[in-house]
């Protein structure tokens, strides 16, 4: 039985040696006639290739990319994903040049079997489902392979487990290193949201459901995935990791991230269990080693030595620590050198920016040297607007963005945060604190000699109006 044709869209931001394999692994998928392979490169370390499309906005709803030369069955189409070093952004890059009615999102450090394509379609696909989540579990150790400390450890977590994270308490999610997408719906919620370093999946799957479509596992569609080599490399890992729930938490009423000292206790708790003499409680060497669901899912082999178990429960608490940190620190990625840096002369003062078909947005694009400073992201954004803007968050500002902005501001500017705090007394719980928005003033004060301007309606203009009085702006209509 034919399947529907793919596009298979990977991310990638490695050297040039770990290019040619994955430009490898993307030749070894069983492909029917109308399936394309898409690279896209987010590093600029992939060898150029003919034509390169140029990276930019998702597609609306609906429309299809210019027809263009078809790549020939098999080879890989290169595609430059500039400016922003983020997985979302190299998958929207991606996804903007796919061209078939299914999108695969497939991670470079993923081993693919070659009919995995086939296996995703071996069901019929209900017509209400957005998007398909295939298992992503530990890869096995080659024959001359000696994985390090951190490759084990993240291989015996297997952190990555799709049935976790299919049961999630608040709303099923999915990691995006093996989600095949219905194009029309990735069109239809604006693909990932950009800015950010971590969660950017999990927040995909919950607004595709929130905008009426089903998530399904395809638990016989999977995929072997490489864990972090290094100690160094997982640390940074597990700060994004927390950095990224920190920030769901501000975006989503009524999901709280489990506290990083509870998690933090958990695993060690459980770490200790596991680590019980063999004669205890009578338990087999099956049950003792049976990962926690959510923890240690899904880890293959024989259970941990001592030795093993004892640098496992050092990970545990060293990790601890990186979760704590990462809660307080900002989401958002790295950016290349040389994006922005010029001088800004307006910032526009806007709510969840910029939302789809709002003329705002356009208002925006036409005003020379202006910066947004938004509330968060719409559900359904424009991206083709927010290519062309510099836009700031409030939402992707951590714990100690705002402690360090307000102390900032209580020390230099005591009286204004004094008539701040009192003007907001007995006003609602949506007007929001004077922490939450110090960092977007301070980044005000910054852009020297800036106008500030509402973009939007009352609640927009409120925070423009405070803003202005504790920069030392006035506000301007």
């Amino acid at each position: 039985m034919s399947r529907p044709a793919v596009s298979v869209v990977m991310p990638f931001a490695g050297s040039r040696a770990e290019a040619t394999a994955a430009i490898g692994a993307l030749r070894r998928l069983e492909l029917e006639p109308e399936d394309e392979l898409i690279l896209v490169d987010n590093s600029g370390s992939v060898p150029a290739a003919g034509s390169v499309p140029a990276a930019g906005s998702v597609p609306a709803a609906g429309s299809v990319p210019a027809a263009g030369s078809v790549p020939a069955a098999g080879a890989v189409r290169v595609v430059r994903a500039a400016g922003e070093r983020s997985p979302a952004h190299a998958r929207n890059a991606g996804a903007e040049q796919a061209r078939r009615e299914w999108i695969l999102f497939l991670d470079a450090d993923c081993l693919a079997p070659a009919d995995l394509l086939a296996r995703f379609f071996a069901d019929p696909v209900p017509g209400d489902v957005g998007a398909l989540a295939g298992a992503v579990v530990p890869a096995g150790v080659g024959e001359n392979e000696s994985p390090g400390l951190a490759a084990r450890y993240g291989a015996a977590k297997s952190f990555l487990d799709q049935d976790a994270h299919l049961s999630h308490s608040y709303m099923p999610r999915a990691v995006a290193a093996n989600l095949l997408v219905r194009r029309e719906v990735f069109a239809a919620v604006g693909g990932f949201h950009e800015g950010v370093r971590a969660a950017e999946d999990t927040d995909f799957s919950w607004r595709i459901q929130r905008a009426g479509w089903r998530l399904e596992g395809r638990p016989q569609a999977r995929v072997e995935h490489r864990y972090r080599p290094t100690v160094r490399a997982l640390r940074r890992q597990w700060r994004g990791y927390a950095a990224g729930r920190a920030w769901l938490g501000r975006r989503y009423d009524g999901f709280e991230p489990e506290p990083a000292l509870k998690r933090a206790a958990g695993r060690v708790l459980h770490r200790r269990r596991s680590a019980a003499p063999d004669g205890a409680a009578a338990d087999s060497a099956q049950t003792a080693g049976a990962p926690e669901p959510g923890r240690d899912g899904g880890a293959p082999g024989a259970r941990p030595g001592r030795l093993e178990r004892g640098r496992f429960l050092a990970l545990d608490v060293l990790l601890g620590v990186e979760e704590l940190a990462g809660f307080t620190l900002s989401n958002r990625p790295r950016r290349d050198s040389a994006a922005g840096g010029g001088r800004v002369l307006v910032v526009l003062v806007a709510d969840r920016f910029p939302a789809r078909d709002d003329p705002l947005a356009d208002f925006a694009l036409t005003l020379a040297a202006a910066r947004v400073e938004a509330t968060a992201r719409p559900a359904a954004p424009a991206w083709q607007a927010g290519q062309g803007l510099t836009i700031d968050y409030r939402e992707d500002d951590g714990a100690a963005d705002r402690a360090l902005a307000l102390t900032a501001l209580l020390v230099r500017h005591p009286f204004r945060c004094v008539r701040d705090l009192a003007s907001r007394v007995g006003r609602g719980g949506e007007d929001p604190g004077l922490a939450a928005i110090s960092p977007a003033v301070r980044r005000l004060q910054r852009d020297d000699g800036a106008r500030v301007h509402p973009l939007g309606g009352s609640a927009a203009r409120a925070v423009a109006l405070r803003m202005g009085r504790l920069a030392g702006r006035r506000l301007e209509q």
